[in-house]
């Protein structure tokens, strides 16, 4: 019986190849609306595939504000 291998939350390993601080980003996420304020760590996303699209669309926004 063969398991169906996992891949993680796409946002974690989005956020791992571009960004020291997963709290940071999961604030923004929050302050815009992009995510719930429940989620506390970025395996609390549940809609991280929506969320790294935001992200890949708001991404010099992030470089301006230091995130």
């Amino acid at each position: 019986m063969e398991s169906t291998p996992t891949f993680g939350n796409k946002l974690d390993n989005w956020i791992k190849a571009r960004f020291a601080d997963q709290k940071e980003v999961l604030n923004v996420l929050q302050e815009y609306g992009v995510i719930s304020d429940n989620c506390v760590n970025v395996e609390d996303v549940g809609n991280d595939k929506e969320s790294m699209i935001w992200l890949a669309k708001n991404f010099e926004h992030f470089k301006r504000h230091g995130v």
